[in-house]
């Protein structure tokens, strides 16, 4: 083997050995561990969101669905009954979202009740 190649393998080895990294950050024990995420309600997340239409939402929600994301009567399903059509021309429908999803069929009805009108909710709309 010539010294040109023996010391270019040498240099290789150190190169793979001896990498610029930056060592780990210290950690002491007086560092905090991040907070976990707060997941609200949906319940919740509806008076977070939607402040200005909470009430009225929640109200029809109880009326359509009891606050049962499982519930179902004939073609509407989750929270807020949807069918499968209006669903589809809500921006959480598009997305691809479930209708079972609570809090995404809380977006769909607040998108909903100002898009295409409180009547998508013929009788919970007027009780409310």
């Amino acid at each position: 083997m010539s010294i040109v190649l023996a010391l270019a393998l040498l240099v290789a080895q150190t190169a793979d050995t001896h990498e610029d990294t930056d060592p780990a950050p210290a950690v002491s024990d007086t560092d905090e561990a991040p907070a976990p995420a707060v997941v609200l309600s949906p319940h919740a997340y509806l008076y977070a969101a939607y402040p200005s239409l909470a009430r009225r939402l929640d109200c029809m929600i109880q009326g359509e669905s009891s606050w049962n994301p499982s519930a179902v009567a004939g073609p509407y399903v989750g929270l807020a009954q949807f069918d499968y059509s209006t669903w589809l021309s809500t921006p959480p429908g598009r997305a691809g979202l479930s209708r079972y999803d609570p809090y995404a069929s809380i977006d769909g009805m607040a998108w909903g009740t100002q898009h295409l009108g409180w009547s998508r909710w013929p009788v919970t709309s007027r009780r409310c």
